[in-house]
This record gives structure tokens, C-alpha cells and sequence, in this order.
């Protein structure tokens, strides 16, 4: 499938040094690259023994530490599972594992932000950290549908979107494209695009503009979705492109990221 690139979790090297570039874990800790490279973005999940603590390299782009289970603490906050830090570029922190851990962290493999995107450039004043708990930015939650976007481009500082969609019954997407690249990584259940399963733990990269669709397993299906900067979708060829976010969406406003 040009323009798709499936990553499997079980096909992914597990490392005892931290995978992601030039990321440092004091204490224990063991993780994986689950994001094909080359690729524009980039996808480790990983493991943290409690009090393990993850640095941040001197250049780095606008990131995200989603919290699958356990909790961090970050400069005396803390995000607990389902939670998610955001970490903009200009920021250092120092993420430490409260107990045992377990995370997936997203970033961009170029550490420059995006200035010429559909937001504009960034207002780079000061070294921000965002928690956001699990409720998320804007969510929105009815009958088997529980969406929640953790960061959807629109803070002022960052430009970075991660976000959280499910659906606990039987499900099939229409056939859409977005405007930049996308790391889709499914929590649980199974996603299927035509001959392809991918299972909790795989991450499915998307190109921009590529169209595709797929279907859920009949459980339904839960994902993270990573880009890293503002996108538009396209549902209908031919159709006019639609701005992604929370509240252009009518998603529930739940706290503010900027």
C-alpha cells in the first residue's frame, strides 16, 4: 500500500537504552521504535522501573508522553495513566516514573516547528509543559464512541496534535486523507486495513494525502493519533478540505492548553 507503512510491535527491536533520538533514561528502563524509518515522525513506547527518570535532548521538537499505565511526575505535577504530557521544543524537563510505567512518546524527527502550517508559527515565549489529564483538551464521549484530543494544534506555543479515538463497537471509517503525516498506534482492540490486521501495539504510518479508510474488529478498536502540526481532512474527493481541532470539530471544551 503506497503511502502506508504498518509497523508491528513484534517485528520491533526491544533496547535497553531509550529508543527515541538522543533521549536519555536514568534508571531502568527498556523500549522499542514502533514507527518506520525513515519516516518524518517517530513512535517508542517504553517501559520505566519506578524512579527511572527520562531526559530531554538540548534540540528536540514539540513531543508528547502518553501515560498507558502507571504515572509521571514533572517538575512536582503529575500525569497519571491516560494522561499525557506535552513537552514544546524550548522546554527540558526531566520525567520521572512514580512507579512502574509504561508509555508511548511521539515526536518529529526534524526538531523545528512547523512555521509555515495552517496555524502560522508558534509564539516561542518560555519553556512550556502541559499536563493534560485524561479527560483530555476537548472530548467528545456518547454510545460507543470515547474521543478525547490531548493537544490539537491550536496552543499557541506548540503545534503538535495527539489524539485519542474509540469505538467499542463494530466500526468502519468513510475513505478520507489528511494534509500531513499521521502515526495511527492501536491501544487495543484491532483495526483492518484490506488484507492487513493491525493489532495493539502496531502503529500504521500514514503519508500526506494519501486516502484510506478501514475497519474495525468486532470489538471495536482504540488508537492514538499523532501529527505534528495542524491538518485538514478530506472526506469526498474532490470535496473542501475540513480544519481538524476540538472546537471547530464541536467537540465539549475540557480544559485549556494555552
Amino acid at each position: 500500500m503506497a503511502g502506508i507503512t504498518i509497523v508491528h510491535a513484534i517485528d520491533s527491536i526491544e533496547t535497553e537504552s531509550y529508543a527515541a533520538p538522543d533521549h536519555v533514561v536514568v534508571g531502568t528502563s527498556t523500549s522499542r521504535i514502533v514507527s518506520p524509518q525513515p519516516h518524518s515522525l517517530w513512535l517508542v513506547t517504553a517501559e520505566l522501573a519506578a524512579g527511572s527518570q527520562l531526559q530531554f535532548p538540548a534540540q528536540h521538537g514539540d513531543e508528547a508522553v502518553y501515560v498507558t499505565s502507571g504515572s509521571l511526575n514533572v517538575d512536582g505535577r503529575n500525569c497519571p495513566a491516560q494522561g499525557t504530557v506535552v513537552i514544546e521544543s524550548k522546554a527540558h524537563p526531566v520525567l520521572r516514573a512514580l512507579q512502574p510505567t509504561t508509555i508511548v512518546h511521539v515526536g518529529p524527527n526534524d526538531p523545528t516547528v512547523p512555521s509555515g502550517g495552517l496555524n502560522g508559527p508558534v509564539d516561542h515565549e518560555g519553556d512550556h509543559v502541559h499536563i493534560v489529564g485524561p479527560g483530555g483538551t476537548y472530548a467528545a464521549i456518547e454510545p460507543g464512541r470515547d474521543t478525547h484530543y490531548y493537544a490539537d494544534s491550536t496552543c499557541k506555543t506548540c503545534r503538535l496534535t495527539l489524539l485519542y479515538t474509540s469505538r467499542s463497537v463494530p466500526y468502519v471509517s468513510s475513505t478520507h486523507s489528511h494534509s500531513v503525516d499521521e502515526l495511527i498506534h492501536v491501544m487495543w482492540g484491532e483495526l483492518r486495513l484490506g488484507s492487513q490486521v493491525v493489532k495493539p501495539g502496531d502503529t500504521v504510518a500514514v503519508a500526506a494525502d494519501r486516502r484510506y479508510g478501514f475497519r474495525s474488529g468486532p470489538e471495536g478498536f482504540g488508537f492514538l493519533n499523532y501529527r505534528s502540526d495542524a491538518s485538514q481532512q478530506v472526506v469526498a474527493r474532490g470535496s473542501e478540505p475540513r480544519l481538524e481541532g476540538g472546537l471547530v470539530n464541536g467537540l465539549t471544551a475540557v480544559m485549556d492548553l494555552r
